[in-house]
């Protein structure tokens, strides 16, 4: 007969240890997971442990960890462990994606003054929006004051236009003017010599000539005779009554109504040279008989169809403090179908979508 083994009694203890010391660990591993499966980006930066730190604080995952990194000693924003600009943010209270955006945007003397400054919700707002430039900022923020029924997108909008400047201050010249979505306005001009290489005449049936043969760029020409015969179709009459111009043209009318109105008075309802659509090639003044006005039918066909044509009223009563100029119920200008339908539906101003969607594409 076999005599029984003993039980194992050291055996028995060691695993009862081991179990003992799995269940006090695993949950201090899972706590702590993200600065262990770091360890070996925390060893290879040492000299930057408390920048790491606060990484892992704001939990930044080791991809991120090093692009940060990478960046922040490529430009020379951390040069030891002393310039721990993450845990300072980090301490202010900003978000991971704020601190994102302020370590791989900013320089060290901006983010000097952020961390001077108090913490400022606003801005964690404002770096999410497409037109935020931290350049502007200060503009941002004194636009802001004077202006508190906007929205932060508003704000920005608004001083990508420029509006919080006088006008024809600092006034840029418009680069693509061939562009059918080209901007043409108070803060923005066309060269002396520009003319589009695209003008045709337009027929008797289609604008006035009478005085002088009128001229517009072909694809504007082609959509207006669609809208004139199918508004014809439901017993809506008008014409062009005065289309493309030059240069030296705007320049005469512009010098006729200072002559006539005084400077001041003139530069609310006339463009200075230069700055008139109507040398885009774009723009029509439409009249029946008479000028179009806003309460006539004629008025009130375009507004609800001219976006299927790509055209838009410019000019419009409630917008005057955007686009900078006195209601016009006869200036009409092409924009294309998709923007023109963009603007009918979200009823903003061409300078509001110009911002919106050009600027902001051009940025990317």
């Amino acid at each position: 007969m076999k005599k029984k083994r003993k039980p194992n009694y050291k055996l028995r203890r060691n695993i009862a240890k081991f179990i003992l010391i799995l269940l006090i660990f695993i949950p201090i591993i899972i706590i702590n997971k993200t600065k262990i499966v770091n360890a070996p980006l925390y060893f290879t930066y040492r000299e930057y442990s408390k920048v790491l730190d606060a990484l892992f604080e704001v939990n930044y995952n080791n991809k991120e960890v090093v692009n940060i990194i990478t960046d922040l000693k490529k430009n020379n924003k951390i040069n030891d462990s002393t310039d721990d600009y993450i845990l300072e943010l980090n301490n202010k209270g900003y978000s991971h994606n704020t601190i994102n955006f302020i370590l791989l945007n900013l320089d060290k003397k901006d983010i000097t003054k952020m961390l001077n400054n108090k913490y400022s919700k606003d801005f964690e707002e404002y770096i999410k929006l497409p037109l935020f430039n931290y350049n502007k900022y200060n503009r941002y923020l004194s636009y802001q004051k004077k202006n508190t029924n906007l929205s932060l997108e508003d704000v920005t909008v608004q001083i990508e236009l420029d509006l919080d400047k006088e006008h024809y201050e600092d006034a840029v010249l418009e680069d693509n003017p061939d562009s059918i979505t080209a901007l043409v306005n108070k803060h923005r001009y066309l060269d002396e010599k520009y003319e589009p290489s695209d003008l045709v005449d337009m027929d008797d049936k289609y604008a006035n000539n009478t005085y002088r043969q009128m001229r517009i760029r072909k694809e504007v020409y082609e959509e207006f005779k669609k809208m004139v015969d199918d508004a014809k179709d439901d017993g809506i009459k008008f014409y062009a009554e005065s289309a493309y111009r030059t240069f030296s043209f705007q320049d005469n009318l512009y010098k006729e109504y200072v002559v006539s109105y005084g400077q001041a008075k003139a530069d609310t309802f006339a463009a200075r040279p230069g700055y008139s659509e109507h040398q885009l090639g774009t723009s029509l003044d439409i009249a029946n008989t008479w000028t179009i006005k806003e309460d006539s039918k004629e008025y009130k066909w375009i507004d609800e169809n001219g976006y299927k044509y790509g055209f838009i009223f410019r000019y419009k009563e409630k917008n005057e403090n955007i686009t900078g100029y006195k209601a016009e119920s006869w200036h009409i200008r092409y924009v294309g179908k998709d923007a023109a339908t963009y603007i009918h539906n979200h009823n903003i101003t061409f300078d509001e979508y110009y911002a919106k969607f050009i600027i902001t594409k051009n940025k990317k």
